[in-house]
């Protein structure tokens, strides 16, 4: 008896524990190419990609896409790429998660039925689901990896 709800009460516990998100991670890439070239080349990747430029400022070395949504997810996601090149390339990403606000009956088909919320946790799937093709594409192009949590 004492053995099952010891059992019990670990198992929900690490259902719990496995149900939270991990913080949202920042990406690093060290290259050894002229800081413009690279510059050019991180643009020319999210291109490649299908991400659309929405601010692109040679003079500070950084961009970002417009925002692009998640597909193939439960929880529909709104995420934006951030690339700031230094002596490194740093990747962020901004995103949003759309709540469906279940308000009063007054609102109907008004645009306040979705709520836009800032997120910075996110399940590592779906972290995954943006970084690993720019990973792969960066990789390709000569770049090293390095992970901030």
């Amino acid at each position: 008896m004492i053995f099952n709800k010891t059992f019990l009460q670990t198992f929900f516990l690490l259902l719990a524990l496995s149900c939270t998100y991990p913080p949202i991670e920042k990406k690093k890439l060290y290259y050894c190419k002229d800081k413009i070239e690279v510059f050019y080349q991180s643009r020319d990747i999210l291109e490649k990609l299908g991400y659309e430029i929405d601010i692109f400022s040679p003079e500070s070395f950084a961009l970002s896409t417009k925002k692009t949504q998640i597909k193939k997810s439960l929880r529909k996601y709104d995420y934006i790429i951030f690339i700031k090149v230094n002596d490194h390339i740093e990747l962020h990403l901004a995103v949003e998660r759309n709540i469906f606000n279940r308000g009063s009956e007054s609102n109907i088909g008004d645009s306040g039925m979705i709520i836009k919320q800032v997120e910075s946790y996110m399940s590592t799937a779906l972290q995954n689901k943006i970084f690993k093709p720019l990973e792969i594409e960066f990789k390709k192009n000569g770049y090293k990896l390095f992970v901030l949590k």
